[in-house]
């Protein structure tokens, strides 16, 4: 098998945004991973902010600022959801797009939650963001709406029919859990964070408590925090605020199903899991973790007959010319037409904005080649509007499959060349 590397990010902002000094890249691990799920929290939601977002700017300045530092590292961001102030944001470098399947984004009617799932190279993977009740006392409460979506939140396809039984599971965010009422007192726990004695304080983590009972989290696993309390803080500061009792309240919590296939074992390893400190925009810190997890290779996936695995739409791209009729070719081997549906569509997105969340244009996809192996679209001339760079996506029907990416090109302005100038100059 091969591996891929995932890192995952929780951030609850508090409502802050990013400033001068904000620097995502710093959450960043190196060597760059393959891909990357950020969940924020309290991520500003009010009427001008959504006004902004949607009439504007189309995504709030933390996916953006997001999005704009995770694109010169050579990501695309693939999808987004945003539920209120819950948003959950999937980048993946350009390389493996075209080997995304299912992609879907939910919520969850009874919890703030986000959820992405998908598949890659074969393997089936989902990503939870949740922003759990606050508050010490507020325990049970928790543990009652992990259970709840455990429970009752399902899919259609038999195979991944709970959340519990995709290949990979992932669940964080602001799970909330604090330490045990009437346990330790503010100033003990800084003394105790202070001398770094972190483990005397976890013995009274109730998210740890919870799990060893089997009350909520059980079927997931988390290695023990080696890192200070990441609520609450003095916004701008590394200062516990004695507002609230410090806590790991921002966690991230994991799943491999090893025994999914027959005759062979999927892996799963945590190669780091730390919090962010001297990110100081939020009274909380953020906090990350990566994985090295297993896909299928292209032999096995050829052994075990996945079924559309590798990339099936093949571009050829020239630049094309702005306010003209365009014509661009692609191609799809004949042994995969069989993948090919009947409403199947073209995305046209903007290459520099490294983004394939709202597409400009698009084009449903030909039924039929127009040679061989070839298909042709068709472009009129108001897709192309302005000079600039551009990429195309094909996806299938339901827009869950990604079958092919182009490279970018560009959108230029036609230069007159000399004899129409004199004969425009004469018709004056």
């Amino acid at each position: 098998m091969d591996a891929l590397n995932l890192q995952l990010i929780t951030f609850n902002v508090g409502e802050f945004l990013p400033g001068p000094e904000t620097d995502i890249a710093r959450l960043i691990r190196n060597p760059t991973p393959d891909l990357v799920l950020i969940g924020l929290q309290e991520v500003r939601s009010g009427a001008q902010e959504l006004l902004i977002e949607q009439l504007l700017v189309g995504e709030d300045a933390w996916s953006r600022e997001t999005r704009q530092t995770l694109s010169s590292l050579g990501f695309i961001k693939v999808r987004s959801i945003k539920l209120m102030g819950l948003v959950l944001l999937l980048f993946c470098l350009e390389k493996h797009v075209p080997y995304l399947r299912g992609l879907e984004t939910q919520y969850t009617r009874y919890i703030y939650k986000d959820i992405i799932r998908f598949q890659i190279y074969g393997v089936s993977v989902c990503v939870l963001n949740s922003h759990l009740a606050a508050h010490d006392h507020n325990n049970q409460a928790r543990i009652e709406s992990y259970n709840t979506v455990l429970g009752s939140h399902t899919y259609t396809s038999p195979n991944t029919e709970l959340i519990m039984y995709h290949d990979y599971v992932f669940w964080m965010g602001d799970l909330n859990f604090r330490l045990e009422m009437n346990s330790f007192s503010f100033q003990e726990i800084e003394d105790l964070v202070s001398k770094g004695v972190l483990s005397k304080l976890l013995g009274e983590d109730q998210l740890s408590g919870a799990r060893s009972s089997g009350q909520a989290f059980s079927e997931l696993e988390e290695n023990q925090p080696s890192f200070p309390p990441t609520f609450k803080y003095k916004v701008g500061t590394g200062v516990f605020d004695s507002k609230r009792r410090p806590a790991w309240t921002d966690r991230i919590l994991f799943k491999v199903n090893k025994g999914n296939y027959d005759n062979l074992e999927l892996s799963l390893h945590q190669e780091s899991y730390t919090s962010h400190p001297e990110f100081l925009e939020s009274d909380h810190k953020p906090v990350s973790s990566s994985f090295k997890l297993s896909v299928f290779s292209s032999k096995l996936a050829e052994e075990l007959l996945v079924q559309c695995f590798h990339p099936i739409v093949r571009f050829h791209t020239e630049d094309v010319y702005c306010g003209e009729d365009n014509t661009i070719v692609y191609s799809v081997n004949v042994k995969d037409w069989r993948y090919l549906k009947a409403w199947d569509w073209i995305g046209v997105y903007k290459g520099e904005e490294a983004s394939f969340q709202d597409h400009i244009g698009f084009l449903w996809a030909p039924s039929s080649p127009t040679r061989q192996e070839a298909f042709q679209l068709s472009f009129d001339d108001s897709i192309f509007i302005r000079s600039g760079a551009y990429r195309l996506v094909y996806y299938s029907a339901e827009s869950k499959d990604i079958l092919g990416i182009s490279s970018i090109f560009q959108a230029r302005v036609r230069e007159l060349g000399p004899e129409v100038g004199v004969e425009a100059t004469e018709e004056l």
